[in-house]
């Protein structure tokens, strides 16, 4: 089985299209403004988004990132991110951000050397201006099974703040919220936090359903969406990425089959695929 080159472009056009249901543009409008307090006032402005996987965190990191809301004071390349691992440590941390200035640090470093990668990375973000650093996966952190190790880090996160006077957003699953439990230093300049959970079979979820339905109106008819909420929902369980795939592999099913229109067969087909014949969830299009 394999896809025209028309159902890839369909296919790639809505995978760009960003739907800003209420918790997404609530996350989205606070970090604008950590943004411009933080790199205005003399004062820590930080936040945390916390959500489920598939919620969104990453999508609303690269909306930041390409400024799509328009701000003023969000130029272009101004936004620093990095994505921890299982496990992550200072020197790690500060590897990765200076890699996305293409400083390449080799051999890997030991805490020896931390304090030198630190004055390197400050340097930098005053060089490039960055105007937000972002750490996402930041619950990593806080699974860490060394007291040592996550203290490390928290007093790091302190410390990039105090001396680059640069907001940060930190982002990553429900664990995240022990930073609420965390140090009193580190909670008072990471103060707002803004939660993304799955979306409910609501009025908000009819809501993104029409956006991409709308969104998509040129490409192809999606009104199968509405028509069948109920049934998109328990498919996708409100889960922002699984629906996303859904859509985008149904509207590529209904375009090779030389349909206009996305119909309830063109879901079914395209349940059984996103999720394969080995999967114990029953097809709702069924």
């Amino acid at each position: 089985m394999s896809y025209s080159a028309k159902a890839i472009q369909v296919g790639i056009s809505i995978s760009d299209i960003r739907i800003h249901h209420p918790a997404f543009k609530g996350a989205l409008e606070g970090v604008g403004r950590i943004i411009q307090l933080g790199n205005n006032l003399r004062h820590p402005f930080g936040a945390c988004i916390i959500a489920p996987s598939g919620a969104g965190k990453t999508l609303l990191i690269e909306s930041v990132q390409r400024n799509e809301c328009g701000w003023p004071y969000l130029r272009p390349q101004s936004v620093l991110v990095v994505s921890l691992k299982e496990a992550p440590t200072v020197a790690q941390i500060q590897e990765d951000l200076l890699a996305s200035f293409d400083y390449v640090i080799s051999p890997r470093t030991g805490r020896k050397t931390n304090a030198v990668l630190f004055n390197i990375l400050v340097a930098a973000i005053e060089q490039h201006d960055i105007l937000l650093i972002v750490i996402d996966e930041f619950q990593h952190v806080f699974l860490s099974r060394k007291d040592e190790v996550r203290a490390a880090i928290v007093d790091w996160v302190k410390r990039l703040m105090s001396v680059t006077q640069r907001p940060i957003l930190l982002s990553g699953t429900e664990v995240l919220r022990s930073i609420e439990r965390a140090d009193p230093q580190l909670t008072t300049r990471i103060a707002s936090i803004f939660t993304m959970p799955d979306l409910k079979n609501d009025e908000n979820w009819r809501g993104v359903l029409g956006g991409f339905a709308s969104a998509t109106r040129e490409l192809v008819d999606l009104t199968v969406l509405t028509t069948h909420a109920n049934l998109v929902f328990k498919a996708t369980q409100g889960v922002m990425r699984t629906l996303k795939s859904l859509i985008m592999e149904s509207a590529m099913i209904a375009i090779d089959a030389q349909r206009t229109a996305v119909e309830r067969q063109h879901l079914q087909l395209a349940f059984q695929r996103l999720f394969g014949n080995g999967s114990t969830k029953d097809n709702p299009f069924d």
